[in-house]
């Protein structure tokens, strides 16, 4: 553990060169290297050999250029390193001489020698080296992570490890030095920094760094699954960002809510979603899921099917299964798959040969539980509508049937700034053109008898519906806006837009209607501080109306959420995968 401090001196014992493209040289011990499995190996691998002969004067000295980049927490590591430096180099030199006459080579020097251009080396002196190097190296790598990367291999220790950010920039920072920590510590082969690495992304990551940045450190790791050099390190890799790093509720909500969730290619979706630990209150969760990740509509349809296959259907679950199929058009009234090559395998689940045949999961209780005396627990699930007729709730999900009297609220309200989007699809399969006397207003409440939405209802013309603003505060609807359905079925998205509070304590709301990504209508409104954080807060809600005896299908799914998609930039780099 002492000879790391030894690998900045130029008088070190070190025989192998590492040198930093641009920075200063590490002189390292490769008795200690090999025994850190292949780190010596890849630095043959991917560094350009040099000459053996080192010239200080061809790279800076570690200490000033430390202090040059901002590496000061590198500096405790340098003691003594002025009494190791040429004498050209000493603080006790007049700097105006050394500008204006230059200060001629030490003929005491190591290495020195008397050739010289015209003569060559013919009857030159030179003197003997005792710090010539076997090897050199220089290797494109950033100085102070290769630093910390030597430091394990010597120390077994990482001083990133030890940092508690207490700003937004510096869990900024902290998130982008350990992603590419990791990402060095696979390509240099350091196994050990490795698996501590994705142990502190899949453990530890969420509770120092905090939501947004273990959700960006999320989806940079899952892409970085293509970069992997080696097969045992891509299933590490794999086995942390499907299984731990979603194993709590709050990570997992992170992830899944942010709009890059239906940007991962279907075999992650396909590992996440078979996950036996998978922090979910119901299997029904898995449909809102398939359908954020289809948010833009741009999925294969085979696709979708094979994801299928990870829903764990019971009695219960089962007749919502249906009734997602049949608002997907995938299903007719009568249970029968239309004739289309992309939904062959969608028979063999209906027959029941293509589901998974574990039990379904039920995790959340189990994972979020509190720690206080009584041992409440968390609110199972954010993301789901309670269905109420009159004052009782009679049942929870994201799929309903809507009768008369009757209404669906979302089980927690929204009380942070940010962006939720959510799919709305309204069908009546039971009928083959819509009842023009069927209302549907699908929007937010935030206290008794105040709420802002869109009533939707379907027009003249067969196929073609309308959607109109409707507020408490506004005695009748705004003028339609108009989007495409079928005979009895429409599908469209609603985006909310929470700001951030204002001066006054008023925040301001946007409510969009989102059709095949184009926004068809916003309006804005506004509540008070004290309602969104103190009060009610935001829940979005559905009510039918002019329905008599009649029911309207419903089926709601997240595609979006839980912050703004713009990520902010961090200055030291972004996190590439050249």
């Amino acid at each position: 553990k002492k000879l790391y401090r030894e690998i900045y001196q130029e008088t070190g014992s070190g025989d192998f060169g590492i040198q930093v493209a641009g920075g200063p040289l590490f002189r390292c011990h490769s008795s200690i290297l090999e025994k850190s499995g292949g780190f010596l190996g890849k630095v043959r691998q991917f560094g350009k050999v040099l000459p053996r002969e080192v010239d200080p004067y061809d790279y800076p000295a570690p200490k000033e250029y430390f202090k040059e980049k901002g590496y000061f927490h590198l500096m405790a590591d340098l003691q003594a390193i002025q009494f190791s430096q040429p004498m050209e180099r000493s603080a006790f030199v007049d700097p105006i001489q050394k500008l204006l006459k230059g200060i001629p080579d030490d003929p005491n020097k190591p290495g020195y020698t008397t050739a010289h251009f015209i003569g060559g080396t013919t009857t030159a002196m030179k003197r003997p080296d005792p710090f010539f190097l076997a090897e050199r190296y220089k290797v494109e790598c950033d100085c102070e992570r290769m630093a910390e990367l030597l430091r394990f291999v010597y120390q077994g220790l990482m001083t990133f490890f030890d940092e508690r950010p207490e700003t937004d920039r510096q869990r900024e920072v902290l998130t982008h030095n350990m992603l590419h920590m990791c990402f060095d510590a696979e390509k240099y082969s350091v196994d050990r920094l490795y698996e501590r690495l994705l142990h502190w992304f899949g453990n530890e990551c969420y509770g120092i760094v905090g939501e947004r940045c273990f959700a960006n450190a999320f989806f940079h790791l899952q892409h970085f699954e293509v970069s992997v050099t080696e097969e045992f390190s891509r299933k590490m890799l794999v086995k942390t960002v499907t299984g731990n790093m979603l194993a709590s509720r709050e990570q997992f909500r992170a992830v899944t809510r942010d709009p890059r969730w239906s940007s991962l290619p279907v075999d992650f979706i396909e590992d996440t979603l078979n996950y036996d630990g998978m922090p979910i209150s119901s299997e029904t969760e898995v449909l809102s899921l398939i359908e954020r990740w289809n948010a833009n509509a741009d999925k294969k349809k085979e696709h979708i099917v094979r994801l299928l296959c990870c829903f764990r259907p019971d009695p219960q679950t089962m007749q919502t299964f249906i009734h997602w199929l049949v608002n997907m058009g995938w299903l007719t009234s009568d249970g029968q798959v239309p004739d289309v090559p992309e939904l062959m395998g969608l028979r063999k689940i209906i027959n029941g040969n293509g589901m998974s045949n574990r039990p379904p999961r039920r995790n959340v209780r189990q994972h979020d539980a509190l720690d206080d005396e009584e041992g409440q627990d968390q609110p199972e699930n954010d993301v789901t509508f309670v269905h109420y007729k009159g004052s009782q709730a009679v049942n929870s999900g994201c799929s309903f049937s809507v009768g008369a009297q009757q209404r669906l609220v979302q089980a927690e309200p929204i009380r942070c700034s940010g962006i939720q989007r959510m799919r709305v699809v309204l069908s009546n399969p039971r009928s083959v053109l819509w009842d023009p006397e069927h209302e549907v207003f699908v929007g937010l409440s935030y206290g008794e008898g105040k709420y802002f939405g869109y009533l939707c209802s379907c027009t003249t013309f067969s196929g073609i519906f309308s959607v109109r603003a409707l507020a408490s505060a506004a005695p009748a609807p705004n003028a339609p806006a108009h989007l495409t359905g079928s005979g009895n079925k429409v599908e469209f998205d609603l985006a909310l837009e929470v700001q951030i509070q204002r001066a006054n304590m008023v925040v301001v709301c946007k409510l969009s209607v989102i059709f095949a990504n184009l926004t068809v209508t916003e309006e804005k409104f506004q509540i008070s501080y004290e309602t969104l954080q103190f009060g009610p807060g935001l829940s979005f809600q559905v009510v039918a109306t002019g329905l008599a005896d009649d029911e309207v299908d419903v089926q709601l799914a997240w595609v979006g959420g839980g912050g703004p998609s713009a990520e902010a930039d961090v200055t030291n780099g972004s996190a590439d995968f050249d």
